[in-house]
């Protein structure tokens, strides 16, 4: 016959992991005095098929594989658990045999709840340290166990963790896009009633190099060394920097090259500038990851008033408007452009019609035979002039004429050819252009010019 050892209502008992436990059965009267009678103790636990414990008299008892040696019987019934794990959390019952009874009568024993409190114990964490691309997405997983079921937060640099950026779900912290700010020391805390537990994981990121000294507009005198700074940080630091002028990188400008160095700290370094120096400079540090930054800057050299090359012949038209220009660069701007011609300073005075521009350019309003000749010019800003620019000549050219002119109206049958004659003279010789001025809606034909 099977007892049921009954304690009312559902008894539970509280231990600690690590803890001994007992659960208490007595044998059910009147079998409680001195004299015993044979019997089998058994205790089971909910969910599993075989028994926890079973013993039969001065025999060994048999234990579940999950309870080796941790398991045994006190005071003939009472189960002794020690070494207690969270695992053993359960329901427990304890079933007596009389071997001295003949009947099958079998009543249903009390469960025992077995409630055993653990503080957390991570089962899964971050490694210690860990690296991150900038722009990608991160996940960071901490998964504790413990009884009470432990809550989980996270820090960062001490400060607890939110904000649009961060998302923590069931113990995991995401990061849905990596930028620089995320690198830091990042502490995941589990905790309950019986106590808590730390991971600390040191974030590293890594991408390409962020600019913190950009180059400045820079203004500078002729013949002086100038000095455009542009540092950076990035992670990995194995950066090289590259300098462009114009989007040109500046070792592969001629003029440059042989007086250009860019120093370990990104500064480019050109020595003895010239006006040709002048443009926009580009710095772009890389380490090969993503896509390098870039910051720019001006450079100015400023310098006297300098005449460019002019051309060795200058036309123009006789009758005509004429312009006999005078290339120049300044820095500061051109203040003003003196003239000769055939060797003797230019007295507009002496010339009705003609004026200098604001660019310093000799207007002629008619082209006669005064103006053939050799000029110069030279021009003057607040630095002074650079000198006297190369000779032109001045030569007069016969404006192009009509040798043929087209009729002022031709009438062809649709379908035909139209042959339209146009001849001119002059030296050089002319070129011609035909543009045809449409006043009804016409559908375009093909047309052909012959020469």
């Amino acid at each position: 016959m099977i007892w049921g050892v009954t304690h009312g209502q559902k008894p539970e008992v509280r231990a600690k992991v690590g803890g001994v436990v007992e659960m208490a059965c007595r044998l059910p009267l009147p079998y409680t005095g001195a004299s015993v009678p044979l019997h089998v103790v058994e205790w089971v636990r909910q969910g599993f098929d075989i028994p926890v414990l079973i013993k039969f008299g001065v025999y060994a008892p048999r234990v579940h594989p999950n309870y080796e040696g941790r398991v045994s019987l006190v005071r003939n019934t009472v189960l002794r658990v020690k070494g207690l794990l969270i695992e053993d959390q359960g329901l427990y019952e304890c079933r007596i045999l009389l071997l001295d009874k003949t009947t099958d009568e079998t009543r249903n024993g009390t469960w025992t709840l077995l409630s055993v409190t653990a503080p957390p114990i991570f089962s899964k964490t971050p490694p210690p340290v860990m690296e991150a691309l900038v722009g990608n997405p991160l996940s960071l997983a901490c998964v504790a166990h413990g009884n009470p079921p432990p809550t989980i937060t996270w820090a960062k640099d001490g400060t607890l963790i939110g904000g649009d950026k961060v998302e923590v779900l069931s113990g995991t912290l995401s990061l849905r896009a990596v930028d620089r700010e995320a690198g830091g020391q990042y502490e995941c805390l589990a905790s309950n009633a019986e106590g808590n537990v730390t991971h600390v994981t040191k974030l590293k990121v890594k991408g390409p190099p962020v600019i913190v000294i950009p180059p400045k507009d820079t203004s500078l005198n002729m013949t002086q060394d100038a000095q455009l700074q542009c540092q950076a940080v990035a992670d990995p630091p194995n950066m090289t920097y590259v300098w462009q002028r114009e989007g040109e990188n500046v070792y592969h400008i001629e003029a440059l090259k042989s007086r250009v160095k860019i120093m370990v700290d990104g500064t480019l370094l050109i020595t003895h500038i010239t006006p040709d120096d002048s443009g926009n400079y580009t710095c772009m540090p890389t380490n090969g990851l993503l896509t390098p930054p870039t910051a720019s800057a001006n450079l100015t050299v400023t310098h006297p008033a300098q005449a460019l090359l002019m051309p060795p012949q200058t036309y123009l038209p006789t009758g005509l408007r004429g312009l006999v220009s005078c290339p120049v660069r300044a820095q500061p701007p051109l203040l003003r452009v003196d003239w000769t011609k055939d060797g003797q300073p230019l007295d507009l005075a002496m010339y009705p019609g003609w004026t200098l521009t604001t660019e310093g350019s000799v207007f002629m309003a008619t082209a006669n035979d005064d103006a053939t000749g050799i000029y110069t010019c030279t021009p003057y800003n607040s630095y002074g002039t650079m000198g006297q620019s190369g000779p032109t000549t001045v030569i007069l050219q016969d404006p192009p004429s009509l040798s043929v002119c087209p009729r002022t109206e031709y009438r062809q049958e649709v379908g035909r050819m139209l042959v339209i004659p146009c001849q001119t003279t002059g030296d050089p010789a002319p070129s011609i252009t035909w543009s045809k001025v449409r006043t009804l809606q016409q559908t375009p034909q093909q047309m052909t010019v012959l020469y």
